[in-house]
């Protein structure tokens, strides 16, 4: 298990990437010797609003301009599908099975702490 934090962004989004004002956004981040690892490195960074599922708000990443980079989401999974898919996501794409870390939390905003990365570690 390699630790993650999602935290608000005090001073959102840098100069070079342009944000509808008014939008949420949060930042991750990893303070661990395995904050090089290939997971970790996709899916720290600054998120922004990015629409709703499941009742709550859905947040994708902000790559910087002229960044070759895969989507990543940060979204809400109710229990539907059975209490092991119920919480927090990060995933390429909103219920997708490619996904990289979990949070059993069914807070309203993403949970700062608690993330599994593997998912399923």
């Amino acid at each position: 298990k390699i630790p993650a934090r999602v935290v608000p962004a005090v001073n959102p989004v840098g100069p070079s990437t342009p944000v509808e004002a008014g939008l949420e956004t949060y930042v991750v981040f990893s303070r661990t010797r395995e904050s090089d690892e290939v997971i970790v490195k996709t899916m720290v960074g600054e998120y922004v609003e990015a629409g709703k599922n499941h009742e709550r708000k859905v947040y994708k990443k902000v790559w910087e301009q002229d960044t070759e980079a895969v989507d990543v989401f940060l979204y809400y999974w109710d229990h539907r599908d059975g209490p092991a898919f119920e919480g927090w996501w990060f995933g390429n794409k909103v219920g997708g099975t490619q996904v990289w870390s979990h949070c059993m939390a069914s807070s309203l905003t993403p949970p700062s702490s608690g993330w599994k990365i593997p998912w399923d570690g």
